[in-house]
């Protein structure tokens, strides 16, 4: 299948999702009923199987199409991994040292990178359902809000085309936030929970620790969770590789679209003369990030972690999609299931109609830019062509959404 033919079915899909997710979000009388009939456990497995595992055996085992997205890189690793082979030594890994490990284990089973995607279909449809168990207790409309993100064409062509990851952050949060729930404790087990992330994900899992820090009452027994996975961990990573084992420490030099930084690089660029350097930015980037969740969420420290958890959350990983000059849209997906089940009001036509807008700009504009062969505007005579004008378009879209939800979390955080 060529790419143009999956951008066309990506179409497809964007305009299926959109009308039923339209018309699921009007439908009160039918999620009333399937409340009334105790009939959410079966819905929910109903829509995993439908829009998840059924189009992976379409794609993947009936059409045999290949992987794309990061899967090629994932299979890389996981095949020296398979062959015994320790990450940041043998291989390159910008993940946290076991996440090559976990992606080996399909492929023990099954040889082939497909293994690898239905990897990342199971553990999203894992997390779906942890958050529908955690948020049960939370929301009264929580089966409506999970059963219409799986509808949403963003998240199903992040990881089934795409085979991301990034969702697995929030599997991390929602496990925290599940252990609050049943232990009102925000100490020694929370701490332990949260320094998972780093050692089975990435380091990004540990930027929202910057605002949870001032949410939490028991702090040092928070961090003593921590300590107890993170010293350890170094200590082990160090005698075995050296100082290798900083590699997911060091600054991509790829620029990733779209952010604030690449919709005003054509302005920077302009002011100095030439094109900005991506490190500094990001730098400059990471600290705006952080102080940025951190000040939307002082002021509701002293507000329940049930509800601050979750918008932590959202500020830091939103943030980062905002400012972050190396965040590439295909992050949304690491807070796409939260932002629906706390910053959409299926009540308001509004809502509903900036996330189906933000839900196929996620999908466009990928394929536009890496269509366009990853333009960077720093020569904006080139937007004078429809199409990088077209595709300069949709990333300042993009980051007007970011803004939107960005201030939604303010606004959840300071006055709900």
């Amino acid at each position: 299948m060529s790419t143009l033919t999956v951008f066309y079915v990506k179409l497809l899909l964007i305009a299926f999702s959109s009308i039923a997710v339209w018309l699921g979000a009007r439908s009160n009388a039918f999620w009333a009923q399937i409340h009334q009939n105790k009939q959410e456990n079966r819905v929910l497995g109903i829509g995993i199987i439908l829009f998840r595992l059924l189009p992976f055996i379409l794609i993947y085992l009936f059409m045999d199409q290949s992987p794309r997205g990061d899967v090629p890189f994932f299979w890389g690793k996981a095949t020296v991994a398979y062959k015994g082979g320790l990450v940041y030594r043998d291989f390159a890994s910008y993940h946290a040292p076991l996440f090559s490990y976990i992606i080996t284990l399909p492929i023990l089973l099954w040889y082939t990178p497909k293994a690898i995607v239905l990897l990342m279909v199971l553990i999203e449809a894992a997390i779906i359902w942890g958050t529908y168990r955690t948020y049960k207790s939370l929301h009264t409309n929580v089966l409506k809000s999970v059963s219409l993100y799986i509808i949403l064409s963003a998240p199903m062509v992040m990881v089934l085309f795409g085979g991301q990851e990034d969702i697995w952050l929030w599997g991390v949060a929602v496990w925290m936030l599940y252990y609050f729930l049943r232990t009102n404790d925000d100490g020694l087990g929370l701490g332990l929970r949260f320094s998972s992330g780093l050692i089975l994900i990435k380091a990004t899992a540990g930027f929202w620790l910057f605002p949870l820090w001032f949410l939490i009452k028991k702090q040092w027994s928070f961090l003593l969770g921590m300590i107890i996975v993170g010293v350890p961990s170094l200590i082990i990573l160090y005698l075995l590789m050296g100082m290798d084992f900083l590699m997911p420490l060091q600054m991509t030099t790829n620029l990733l679209t779209p952010n604030l930084f690449t919709i005003a690089r054509p302005l920077i660029t302009t002011i100095l003369g030439h094109a900005p350097d991506l490190p500094t930015f990001s730098w400059i980037g990471m600290v705006i990030t952080l102080a940025s969740a951190v000040w939307i969420m002082y002021p509701a420290r002293h507000k329940s972690l049930t509800k601050t958890l979750p918008l932590a959350f959202l500020a830091t990983y939103i943030a980062m999609t905002i400012f972050q000059p190396t965040s590439p849209g295909y992050y949304v997906f690491t807070y796409m299931l939260p932002l629906v089940m706390e910053l959409v009001d299926w009540k308001k036509n509004r809502d509903i109609f900036i996330l189906l807008i933000f839900n196929a700009l996620l999908v466009v504009q990928p394929f536009l830019f890496t269509r366009l062969e990853s333009p960077t505007y720093d020569d904006v005579s080139v937007l004078a062509k429809p199409l990088f004008l077209l595709e300069y378009t949709l990333q300042v879209l993009n980051v007007v959404c970011y803004g939107w939800y960005f201030m939604k979390v303010y606004q959840k955080a300071r006055y709900s």
